[in-house]
């Protein structure tokens, strides 16, 4: 199978590692591409012979893509990597319903979900929706075995209107357990600070899936305690409560586990190592492109057929240079 991938360059999280992997199993043409770049899609679009490509996967910037869909509807065996499609279903995200409204215009499109919930959701409208969970870069990424100083900490974004249910958590939880909210760098600052939290402290509350660092923190031996998304998510991703996380419902839930971390103190220990053999199985990029590989291989949707005006002008904008 020959596979052309677009991917944004600068990325957090960088996923290079999935595409290498997948440079294994296929005859892949890797490009990255700029934001800048991304602004004028089509321009990058006509330097390729899209038609000598299988496979055409784009892992860019939804806000770009978005703005393209006369083009990508033109595009057989196309297949968009979708990480931030839960905001469709958020009302106070920027991007609410505006990702079904695009894919409606590229119905011939599969599409790559990183949350089980979501592709479902998108499938019952009709979206070719696939499941991968979200996956970490492991050559980055790693237990360093050094001391933990933080006991309870969380790394990430607060500001934005679509975490506005992780920031009052996270406020709450500030104020009566002292969890510490941080800052960092990617790269080795993250990988570092992550070295020092024992428990990570995770608030996707109103998401309906798990963000990336759940797993990038387990994967560096935090023990992760993680609020319960439900409905088939945990199931999905293999997360056993008391197993390899532990989960919480509200912020009663959240203090009784810090409750049965103080009595009884083998517990964190034994659940952050689970946790962290199960995202190095699972949730490592490059195991994770084997997965990839067989979602992509399934047959896609045929192009739906345009009228002459629309077909005149796709057939001439991407034909190659």
């Amino acid at each position: 199978m020959r596979v052309l991938i677009l991917t944004s360059k600068p990325r957090e999280p960088d996923n290079h590692l999935l595409w290498e992997g997948l440079q294994q199993l296929a005859d892949v043409d890797l490009h990255y591409v700029t934001k800048e770049e991304q602004r004028h899609l089509g321009a990058v679009l006509k330097r390729f012979d899209l038609e000598s490509y299988d496979r055409v996967v784009l892992d860019l910037l939804f806000r770009h893509v978005s703005r393209h869909a006369r083009l990508l509807s033109a595009i057989a065996g196309l297949v968009l990597y979708e990480e931030d499609a839960c905001q469709e279903f958020i009302r106070s995200s920027r991007w609410f319903g505006k990702f079904s409204a695009f894919y409606r215009k590229v119905p011939q499109a599969r599409v790559i979900f990183t949350g089980y919930r979501v592709s479902e959701r998108f499938r019952a409208l009709g979206v070719d929706a696939c499941f991968l969970p979200k996956g970490y870069d492991s050559s980055k990424l790693y237990d360093t075995q050094r001391s933990r100083d933080i006991e309870l900490g969380f790394i990430g974004r607060l500001a934005s209107d679509a975490y506005e249910e992780r920031r009052t958590f996270l406020e709450n939880a500030t104020a009566k357990f002292g969890v510490q909210t941080l800052r960092t760098s990617p790269g080795d600052e993250y990988r570092e600070m992550l070295n020092r939290i024992r428990v990570f402290v995770s608030a996707d509350i109103g998401l309906g899936e798990y963000m990336a660092k759940n797993f990038e923190a387990m994967a560096c031996g935090c023990l992760l305690v993680a609020h319960r998304q439900g409905g088939g998510e945990e199931e999905a991703l293999g997360l056993v409560d008391g197993e390899n996380v532990l989960l919480y419902d509200d912020f009663a839930g959240f203090s009784a586990i810090l409750s049965r971390l103080r009595e009884d103190p083998s517990l964190g220990p034994r659940v952050s190592a689970a946790g962290k053999a199960h995202v190095s199985r699972f949730m490592d990029y490059w195991a994770q492109a084997s997965h990839f590989y067989g979602l992509i291989a399934a047959d896609c949707r045929p192009v739906v057929s345009k009228d002459w005006k629309a077909a005149v002008f796709c057939a001439l904008f991407l034909r190659r240079k």
